[in-house]
């Protein structure tokens, strides 16, 4: 019989555990937010992190943001099948990428850390921690998906 194990995690631990490999399986729907819906999640995020959008009153690690339930099923490969959730991970992914061109471009030494931190999330490590730009921590089976293509190649290439 299987379980259900829920734990509460930040969004980094959840992309940034090593053992996080997430396959959105062929039986989710197709990836179907606008802008409407991407807005809406980064507005949440951004007036968490600055409340009443002050830039001086930046939240880093005091406290956390409650992104919603995310489910997920274990299945025989070891992946994390993504029964609940989808949409928000797969928008999380795609911004997560843009932020890594955006840090990588950047000289200092934060957001180079920054841009680390942020590889971490996106694609597999190897033994030493190193991110393997050929192996994404997310996956689709969504056969419908007319995006899938360019979604997985958006996430690799940037």
């Amino acid at each position: 019989m299987s379980k259900l194990n829920i734990d509460q995690q930040t969004i980094k631990e959840l992309f940034s555990n090593k053992r996080s490999d997430f396959l959105i399986p062929d039986y989710q729907r197709p990836y179907a937010w606008e802008e409407t819906e991407c807005q809406t999640l980064w507005d949440d995020i951004f007036a968490f992190a600055f409340p009443e959008n002050d830039y001086s009153l930046f939240k880093s690690d005091e406290d956390e943001y409650f992104l919603g339930p995310i489910v997920t099923f274990k299945n025989s490969d070891g992946k994390l099948e993504i029964i609940d959730g989808q949409q928000r991970l797969t928008t999380l992914m795609l911004l997560l990428r843009a932020f890594f061109a955006k840090f990588g471009d950047m000289q200092d030494a934060n957001s180079k850390s920054t841009s680390e931190d942020i590889a971490k999330c996106i694609w597999k490590t190897d033994e030493f921690g190193n991110p393997d730009k050929n192996k994404l921590k997310i996956d689709s089976e969504v056969s419908s998906d007319d995006d899938k293509e360019e979604f997985l190649s958006i996430l690799k290439n940037g």
